[in-house]
Protein backbone atom coordinates (compact mmCIF):
# COMPACT_ATOMS: atom_id res chain seq x y z
CA UNK A 1 0.00 0.00 0.00
CA UNK A 2 1.67 3.48 -0.82
CA UNK A 3 2.13 5.96 1.57
CA UNK A 4 -0.75 8.14 -0.71
CA UNK A 5 -3.33 5.75 0.42
CA UNK A 6 -2.49 4.98 3.62
CA UNK A 7 -2.72 8.86 4.23
CA UNK A 8 -6.04 8.91 2.74
CA UNK A 9 -7.51 6.00 4.81
CA UNK A 10 -6.12 7.60 7.94
CA UNK A 11 -7.64 10.77 6.85
CA UNK A 12 -10.87 9.30 6.65
CA UNK A 13 -10.99 7.09 9.54
CA UNK A 14 -10.21 10.09 11.60
CA UNK A 15 -12.83 12.22 10.11
CA UNK A 16 -15.25 9.13 10.84
CA UNK A 17 -14.09 9.24 14.52
CA UNK A 18 -14.84 12.70 14.44
CA UNK A 19 -18.37 12.85 13.39
CA UNK A 20 -18.78 9.68 15.44
CA UNK A 21 -18.00 11.27 18.40
CA UNK A 22 -19.29 14.77 17.74
CA UNK A 23 -20.78 15.90 20.59
CA UNK A 24 -24.72 16.44 21.31
CA UNK A 25 -24.63 20.35 22.17
CA UNK A 26 -23.49 20.57 17.93
CA UNK A 27 -27.51 19.80 17.63
CA UNK A 28 -28.32 23.13 19.58
CA UNK A 29 -27.20 25.07 16.08
CA UNK A 30 -29.80 22.47 14.34
CA UNK A 31 -32.84 23.45 16.07
CA UNK A 32 -35.30 27.07 15.78
CA UNK A 33 -33.67 29.95 18.10
CA UNK A 34 -37.42 29.80 19.73
CA UNK A 35 -36.69 26.36 20.84
CA UNK A 36 -35.22 26.09 24.93
CA UNK A 37 -33.08 23.50 25.33
CA UNK A 38 -30.92 22.99 27.78
CA UNK A 39 -28.45 20.48 29.23
CA UNK A 40 -26.73 18.54 26.63
CA UNK A 41 -25.51 15.17 26.55
CA UNK A 42 -23.50 12.39 24.40
CA UNK A 43 -23.28 12.70 20.31
CA UNK A 44 -24.87 14.56 18.02
CA UNK A 45 -25.47 10.36 17.01
CA UNK A 46 -27.02 9.40 20.25
CA UNK A 47 -27.80 12.22 22.64
CA UNK A 48 -30.27 13.86 25.28
CA UNK A 49 -31.42 17.28 26.49
CA UNK A 50 -31.87 17.78 30.11
CA UNK A 51 -35.39 19.93 29.32
CA UNK A 52 -36.87 21.00 26.12
CA UNK A 53 -39.26 23.59 26.04
CA UNK A 54 -41.42 24.77 22.36
CA UNK A 55 -43.27 28.00 21.48
CA UNK A 56 -47.16 27.05 21.23
CA UNK A 57 -49.21 29.60 20.59
CA UNK A 58 -46.89 32.21 21.74
CA UNK A 59 -46.45 29.96 24.89
CA UNK A 60 -44.02 27.45 25.79
CA UNK A 61 -44.67 23.69 25.75
CA UNK A 62 -42.74 21.22 27.93
CA UNK A 63 -41.28 18.15 26.57
CA UNK A 64 -38.98 17.75 29.74
CA UNK A 65 -35.96 15.12 28.95
CA UNK A 66 -35.52 14.11 25.06
CA UNK A 67 -32.96 11.88 24.00
CA UNK A 68 -32.95 11.01 20.03
CA UNK A 69 -31.28 8.53 17.49
CA UNK A 70 -29.94 9.34 14.35
CA UNK A 71 -29.40 6.56 11.86
CA UNK A 72 -27.75 7.79 8.30
CA UNK A 73 -29.40 5.01 6.59
CA UNK A 74 -32.19 6.53 7.26
CA UNK A 75 -31.63 9.03 4.45
CA UNK A 76 -32.08 5.79 2.18
CA UNK A 77 -34.62 4.10 3.52
CA UNK A 78 -36.18 3.67 7.33
CA UNK A 79 -36.52 6.00 9.93
CA UNK A 80 -33.96 8.63 10.18
CA UNK A 81 -34.67 9.66 13.99
CA UNK A 82 -36.44 8.69 16.68
CA UNK A 83 -37.27 11.08 19.27
CA UNK A 84 -38.40 10.17 22.92
CA UNK A 85 -39.46 12.32 25.89
CA UNK A 86 -40.99 12.61 29.15
CA UNK A 87 -42.36 15.45 31.40
CA UNK A 88 -44.36 14.01 34.47
CA UNK A 89 -46.98 11.44 32.71
CA UNK A 90 -46.50 12.89 29.83
CA UNK A 91 -45.05 10.74 27.07
CA UNK A 92 -43.55 11.15 23.37
CA UNK A 93 -41.82 8.51 21.08
CA UNK A 94 -41.84 9.16 17.37
CA UNK A 95 -39.81 7.83 14.44
CA UNK A 96 -39.64 9.87 11.22
CA UNK A 97 -37.92 10.57 8.23
CA UNK A 98 -37.85 14.04 6.80
CA UNK A 99 -37.19 14.03 3.06
CA UNK A 100 -35.03 16.82 1.22
CA UNK A 101 -38.55 18.29 -0.33
CA UNK A 102 -39.58 19.27 3.35
CA UNK A 103 -42.07 16.36 3.95
CA UNK A 104 -42.17 14.27 6.76
CA UNK A 105 -42.87 10.46 6.87
CA UNK A 106 -44.01 9.11 10.30
CA UNK A 107 -43.67 5.62 10.53
CA UNK A 108 -44.25 5.06 14.55
CA UNK A 109 -45.64 7.48 17.07
CA UNK A 110 -46.69 7.38 20.55
CA UNK A 111 -48.16 9.99 22.40
CA UNK A 112 -49.79 10.64 26.17
CA UNK A 113 -50.37 13.84 26.98
CA UNK A 114 -52.72 15.67 29.81
CA UNK A 115 -55.30 17.64 27.70
CA UNK A 116 -54.80 20.55 30.40
CA UNK A 117 -52.62 22.44 28.45
CA UNK A 118 -54.66 22.97 25.49
CA UNK A 119 -56.20 25.89 27.62
CA UNK A 120 -53.28 27.70 27.91
CA UNK A 121 -53.30 27.99 24.49
CA UNK A 122 -56.86 27.93 22.57
CA UNK A 123 -60.21 28.22 24.48
CA UNK A 124 -60.90 24.99 24.90
CA UNK A 125 -62.10 24.10 28.24
CA UNK A 126 -61.59 20.24 28.09
CA UNK A 127 -59.68 17.64 30.49
CA UNK A 128 -58.06 14.13 29.98
CA UNK A 129 -55.53 12.29 28.97
CA UNK A 130 -55.06 12.01 25.12
CA UNK A 131 -53.52 8.39 24.17
CA UNK A 132 -52.13 8.19 20.43
CA UNK A 133 -51.25 5.65 18.19
CA UNK A 134 -50.04 6.16 15.07
CA UNK A 135 -49.15 3.59 12.44
CA UNK A 136 -47.95 5.62 9.85
CA UNK A 137 -48.69 9.28 9.07
CA UNK A 138 -47.14 11.44 6.11
CA UNK A 139 -46.98 15.42 6.04
CA UNK A 140 -46.39 17.57 2.93
CA UNK A 141 -44.07 20.32 3.17
CA UNK A 142 -46.79 22.58 3.60
CA UNK A 143 -48.08 21.15 6.42
CA UNK A 144 -50.99 19.24 5.26
CA UNK A 145 -51.20 15.75 6.41
CA UNK A 146 -51.49 13.26 2.67
CA UNK A 147 -52.05 9.94 4.46
CA UNK A 148 -52.33 8.46 8.50
CA UNK A 149 -53.33 5.52 10.01
CA UNK A 150 -53.73 4.55 13.42
CA UNK A 151 -55.83 5.13 16.89
CA UNK A 152 -56.30 8.27 19.07
CA UNK A 153 -58.22 7.58 22.27
CA UNK A 154 -59.65 10.11 24.70
CA UNK A 155 -59.76 9.05 28.14
CA UNK A 156 -61.91 10.78 31.01
CA UNK A 157 -62.75 13.27 29.08
CA UNK A 158 -64.20 16.39 30.44
CA UNK A 159 -65.95 19.99 30.07
CA UNK A 160 -64.18 22.40 32.46
CA UNK A 161 -67.40 24.57 33.25
CA UNK A 162 -67.72 27.15 36.01
CA UNK A 163 -70.36 25.22 37.90
CA UNK A 164 -68.02 22.52 38.02
CA UNK A 165 -66.22 19.99 35.33
CA UNK A 166 -68.87 17.87 33.39
CA UNK A 167 -68.02 14.16 32.83
CA UNK A 168 -68.21 13.16 29.40
CA UNK A 169 -66.46 9.65 28.97
CA UNK A 170 -63.77 7.51 27.04
CA UNK A 171 -63.52 8.03 22.79
CA UNK A 172 -61.32 6.58 20.64
CA UNK A 173 -60.81 7.59 16.91
CA UNK A 174 -59.73 5.27 14.28
CA UNK A 175 -57.32 6.66 11.63
CA UNK A 176 -57.51 5.12 7.82
CA UNK A 177 -56.49 6.11 4.69
CA UNK A 178 -58.36 5.58 1.37
CA UNK A 179 -58.09 6.71 -2.26
CA UNK A 180 -60.73 9.03 -0.97
CA UNK A 181 -58.49 10.68 1.40
CA UNK A 182 -58.17 10.61 5.46
CA UNK A 183 -61.03 8.90 7.00
CA UNK A 184 -61.29 8.57 10.97
CA UNK A 185 -63.87 7.34 12.72
CA UNK A 186 -65.48 8.89 16.11
CA UNK A 187 -66.27 5.66 18.46
CA UNK A 188 -67.57 6.15 22.42
CA UNK A 189 -66.33 4.16 24.26
CA UNK A 190 -67.94 4.93 27.95
CA UNK A 191 -69.93 7.79 29.76
CA UNK A 192 -72.55 9.83 29.96
CA UNK A 193 -72.18 11.43 26.38
CA UNK A 194 -72.18 9.26 23.18
CA UNK A 195 -70.32 10.92 20.40
CA UNK A 196 -71.38 9.01 17.06
CA UNK A 197 -69.26 10.90 14.42
CA UNK A 198 -66.83 10.82 11.77
CA UNK A 199 -63.90 13.48 10.13
CA UNK A 200 -63.07 13.78 6.74
CA UNK A 201 -59.85 15.17 4.62
CA UNK A 202 -59.27 15.30 1.43
CA UNK A 203 -56.57 17.99 0.51
CA UNK A 204 -56.05 20.39 2.68
CA UNK A 205 -60.40 20.57 3.32
CA UNK A 206 -61.91 18.75 6.36
CA UNK A 207 -65.26 18.20 7.27
CA UNK A 208 -66.35 16.93 11.01
CA UNK A 209 -69.86 15.22 11.23
CA UNK A 210 -70.65 14.54 14.96
CA UNK A 211 -73.79 13.33 16.77
CA UNK A 212 -73.97 13.74 20.79
CA UNK A 213 -76.59 11.95 22.98
CA UNK A 214 -76.96 10.78 26.41
CA UNK A 215 -77.44 12.19 29.74
CA UNK A 216 -75.05 15.04 29.08
CA UNK A 217 -75.99 16.57 26.09
CA UNK A 218 -79.45 16.99 28.72
CA UNK A 219 -76.59 19.16 30.75
CA UNK A 220 -77.69 23.36 30.69
CA UNK A 221 -73.96 23.89 31.35
CA UNK A 222 -72.66 21.25 28.58
CA UNK A 223 -75.63 22.87 26.56
CA UNK A 224 -74.73 26.22 26.76
CA UNK A 225 -70.99 25.92 26.47
CA UNK A 226 -71.59 24.24 22.95
CA UNK A 227 -74.33 26.56 21.72
CA UNK A 228 -72.49 28.42 19.16
CA UNK A 229 -70.67 24.63 17.87
CA UNK A 230 -74.17 22.72 17.77
CA UNK A 231 -77.87 22.42 16.62
CA UNK A 232 -80.78 20.62 18.73
CA UNK A 233 -81.83 17.65 17.11
CA UNK A 234 -84.74 14.88 18.62
CA UNK A 235 -82.14 13.21 20.17
CA UNK A 236 -79.11 15.49 21.54
CA UNK A 237 -77.09 18.01 19.14
CA UNK A 238 -75.46 17.63 15.91
CA UNK A 239 -72.25 19.43 15.15
CA UNK A 240 -70.93 19.70 11.38
CA UNK A 241 -67.93 21.68 10.62
CA UNK A 242 -65.51 22.17 7.51
CA UNK A 243 -62.83 24.41 6.42
CA UNK A 244 -59.30 24.20 5.20
CA UNK A 245 -56.78 23.22 7.13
Amino acid sequence: MTYRRVSVLAAALTIMLLITRAPASLMGFAIPPTVNATGFSGTVWKGAVAHVEIPLQSRPFAMGRLTWTLNPAGLLWGDLIRVKSDWGSQRIDVAARPALNGSVQVNEAMLRIDLGWLRELFPLYVGGQLKTDIESLSIAADGTPTSANGRLVWENAAWRAIGGDVSLGSYAVDVTTTDAGIRASIITLKGALEIDGSVTIVGDNYRVVANLSGPTARNEAFQQAIALLAVPTGSGYRIELSGTL
